[in-house]
């Protein structure tokens, strides 16, 4: 039977373009090593049922156990998939932890976040994996509040990510992401759409709309009647960005990495969390409940992504 060094576990292949930015960074990290990858989709491996077709499908059930079973080292690749705002992700994500601990295999979690202080059955979880990183400071002391140990402050890992350097042309777009989340509902984004609508217009620059999850994001621009683009055709029109204005986490960073400046708009605490971890202010909180959208600042503000260090590929046991 064939042993892998390493089982990458991740929201992988589902349309997220940030998402597979995190396993693009595995792959590239591990290049050297005989790997697979365990995701909801078009993988070497399936999760667990997540969703009402996959529970009557048999190898939904049996794939990740074969998976983890033929693998020296399980890799959780990123994001906040352990999300205590999300219970489903915890449906999908814990039992592929759990099989991985009884099956007694070195377990790791790189580049993760975590939106509260873990309870009690969590907690105990992850006292089992041997190293965990959070890619924000809030995450790091959520678990120490925990009484976890098992942690470091790293990268998250599409940060690890080398981008070939832009050459800027005529700089005539506004980067333009948006996504729902909870009380951000449809009605809330046209509010601020209108406000960014006002605001290129100052700033003489077209909004560039773009899609960072094709099928959730894409949706909201077609219930807005706007043209946009997918995140994956975004290259070609990086030298013409001015700033950005998203939502999305990895829409920001993406657009940092690039330097592009711009102004955060955090749905949830990992993407505030995780920017002021860079010191990085230009953020709107959209939980806000006084929130005032009226004076947006486009600033020139970036972020030095060297004041925390990457991920400890080294300390893996292959």
């Amino acid at each position: 039977m064939i042993i892998n060094d390493v089982l990458i576990v991740g929201n992988y292949n589902v349309g997220n373009f940030g998402d597979d930015l995190l396993l693009q960074s595995c792959l590239q990290n591990l290049h050297t090593k005989n790997v697979k990858v365990l995701s909801p989709n078009n993988s070497d491996f399936t999760t667990y049922p997540a969703g009402f077709r996959s529970v009557f499908n048999l190898k939904r059930y049996l794939s990740p156990v074969i998976a983890i079973s033929r693998s020296r080292n399980v890799l959780f690749g990123g994001g906040g998939i352990f999300n205590s705002d999300n219970f489903y992700s915890f449906l999908i994500w814990i039992p592929i932890l759990i099989t991985s601990i009884v099956l007694r295999k070195n377990i790791y979690l790189f580049g993760h976040s975590f939106s509260s202080k873990p309870g009690y059955l969590l907690t105990f979880l992850l006292n089992k994996v041997n190293w965990i990183t959070c890619r924000d400071i809030r995450s790091l002391s959520f678990l120490e509040s925990a009484g976890l140990n098992n942690t470091s402050l790293n990268k998250d890992l599409a940060l690890e990510l080398k981008f070939e350097p832009i050459k800027k042309s005529i700089q005539k777009y506004l980067l333009v992401n948006y996504r729902t989340y909870k009380n951000i509902n449809l009605d809330v984004i046209k509010k601020l759409d209108y406000k960014l609508q006002q605001k290129a217009k100052d700033l003489n620059l077209s909004i560039l709309y773009c899609a960072f999850d094709y099928e959730l994001d894409s949706q909201i621009f077609k219930d807005l009647d706007h043209k946009y683009i997918l995140a994956k055709d975004l290259e070609d029109f990086l030298p013409h960005i001015k700033y950005f204005a998203c939502m999305r986490l990895h829409a920001c960073l993406y657009s940092l990495k690039n330097n592009i400046h711009g102004v955060a708009l955090s749905y949830a605490s990992k993407v505030k969390g995780l920017l002021e971890t860079y010191d990085f202010e230009n953020i709107v909180d959209l939980q806000e409940s006084n929130l005032d959208l009226n004076n947006l600042d486009f600033n020139d503000k970036l972020i030095n992504f060297n004041l925390v260090s990457d991920n400890p590929w080294n300390i893996i046991n292959y």
